[in-house]
């Protein structure tokens, strides 16, 4: 299973890395409650994606298995915050997981990062939607706007998703959000 979970890591890296030129496929429109949008108070709607653009802890998305699934990246200055978010981007997802692994490229250099379970008080014995991670590279990479991929396994399957963060900490307009919100340090 270690195997596994580092080849989809390898895998999810090389995509990311080399670039798709194809665009996500749009939500099935079966029913399924994956395909349904979800709201909170610290989100903002994506108008192509019918998701939030952020997550309910203000931080940024990335999609996981054409929108089975989303995890959040919260950056600030509590260090680095990742969730595991159903469909709708809503309600955090905990899963069997001690850790996340996140690998980056800047700069022209590529670096894995562990992110820690951290379960929230919500999270069932074992499991957790809340992974952290206080490492002072990642933060810096982070801020310097490296882009990556994230390999997270839910219930036997594996989910890849490109990161990137995109939040610009100087030089635009900070009069259209609140900046006491948690993705927003």
């Amino acid at each position: 299973m270690k195997f596994t979970f580092r080849f989809m890591s390898l895998l999810g890296l090389v995509v990311v890395l080399t670039g798709c030129g194809g665009t996500s496929d749009p939500p099935s429109d079966s029913g399924d409650a994956t395909a349904q949008s979800g709201s909170s108070d610290h989100t903002t709607s994506h108008d192509d994606h019918g998701h939030p653009e952020h997550g309910p802890h203000g931080g940024d998305l990335v999609e996981l298995g054409n929108e089975a699934y989303h995890a959040e990246l919260v950056h600030g200055d509590d260090g680095i915050l990742m969730y595991v978010l159903d469909g709708s981007a809503s309600k955090q997802v905990p899963i069997a997981a001690e850790k996340l692994m996140l690998s980056l490229k800047h700069d022209g250099q590529v670096a894995s990062f562990l992110l820690a379970a951290d379960p929230d008080s919500d999270d069932p014995l074992g499991e957790s939607s809340r992974f952290k991670s206080a490492d002072e590279k990642l933060h810096d990479w982070l801020d310097a706007g490296a882009e990556g991929a994230v390999v997270i396994e839910i219930d036997g399957k594996s989910y890849t998703g490109n990161v990137a963060h995109d939040h610009d900490h100087s030089g635009h307009d900070h009069s259209g959000h609140d900046h006491a919100d948690p993705g927003h340090s």
